[in-house]
């Protein structure tokens, strides 16, 4: 097996003087060409934790390494130059936009700043990269993001994550603040571009059809904790986790006069600062037993490339405890 584009290990994410603790010991493979989905609820780390590979600022604790180069440690013009090749594209596709620039000047900054080629081939670069996000450079490059819609801001981003030639793409909910109609054209975008590429995507989301959808693997989080990870289509169909079941089952279903189903999970996470002892799901859990209040479950591997972070957790087939 070829080693993995981005290797974390035991990241964890503090802020503040109170040592809130957002993230707490994540580990993570992203294979090259893979897709990665990470959900869970607010709260749960996820920003935190793509902030942190990013570098925006450094893990509290913990390792990063890209193409097996140790990431925590450089600074500066290193650290700048690394960034080529690791892009993160944001939730809000206006807001990560300078609005006084243009399109064109927004998309070649970077070729600009690392003075990447000339001056006239810096402008065939933009134009071909604004072509290949699906924008018209003779329409939209001299507009600003005000004159643009949600949806072609989020191209825009794109496109000035992608222009110098990045490997890795870090997506923020990049769908979240958009209309529906334009989410399917958002993500059939990153997947054409993923495959032409070759990209390797963090797909942080809220909308569990959409990371099932796009991700060739998935983990779950909680409260600063991976729960579990696995294969998209076997997590879905087979979680083993008690609250991935509990997200799964809390996806509506659209069929006319069904029953509205009992919430799969009552109450809201406890606070990042407050954390149960033990297993940090088993205030809300239904499995819930002492020794989840003594012992912290660690990530198991139940199946082939299937891991899950519970003391009762079983595999398809197995009978109840």
């Amino acid at each position: 097996m070829s080693t993995p584009i981005l290797q974390v290990r035991d990241v964890h994410v503090r802020y503040g003087r109170n040592g809130l603790h957002a993230v707490a010991g994540v580990d993570l493979d992203l294979a090259r060409g893979e897709t990665l989905g990470v959900v869970g609820e607010s709260g749960c780390g996820k920003s935190s934790l793509a902030r942190a590979l990013m570098q925006m600022p450094p893990p509290s604790a913990g390792t990063v390494a890209y193409n097996g180069q140790e990431l925590t440690g450089l600074r500066g013009q290193e650290l700048r130059r690394i960034r080529l090749d690791l892009q993160m594209v944001f939730q809000d596709p206006i807001a990560s936009l300078h609005p006084l620039r243009t399109v064109r000047q927004l998309v070649g900054e970077p070729l600009g700043v690392w003075r990447i080629g000339t001056k006239d081939e810096r402008k065939v670069t933009v134009d071909e990269m604004l072509r290949a996000v699906g924008l018209d450079p003779d329409v939209a490059g001299d507009r600003r993001p005000g004159q643009l819609s949600g949806g072609q801001c989020q191209r825009v981003a794109i496109a000035r994550a992608l222009v110098a030639g990045a490997r890795v793409l870090i997506c923020d909910e990049p769908i979240s603040s958009l209309d529906v109609s334009l989410r399917a054209t958002v993500l059939n975008l990153l997947e054409e571009l993923k495959e032409r590429m070759d990209l390797s995507i963090l797909f942080i989301a809220h909308d569990l059809a959409v990371v099932r959808n796009i991700s060739d693997r998935v983990m779950v989080m909680y409260l600063g904790k991976v729960c579990e990870v696995g294969p998209s289509a076997e997590l879905f169909a087979s979680p083993l986790h008690p609250y991935t079941r509990a997200l799964i089952d809390s996806v509506p279903v659209a069929m006319p006069g069904a029953a509205t189903p009992e919430p799969a999970i009552i109450g809201d996470p406890p606070s990042p600062s407050n954390v149960p002892s033990g297993c940090r799901f088993r205030t809300r859990c239904p499995l819930a037993q002492q020794v989840c209040a003594e012992e912290e479950p660690q990530l198991r591997e139940m199946e082939p490339h299937h891991s899950v972070a519970c003391h009762f957790a079983e595999t398809p087939g197995e009978g109840k405890r």
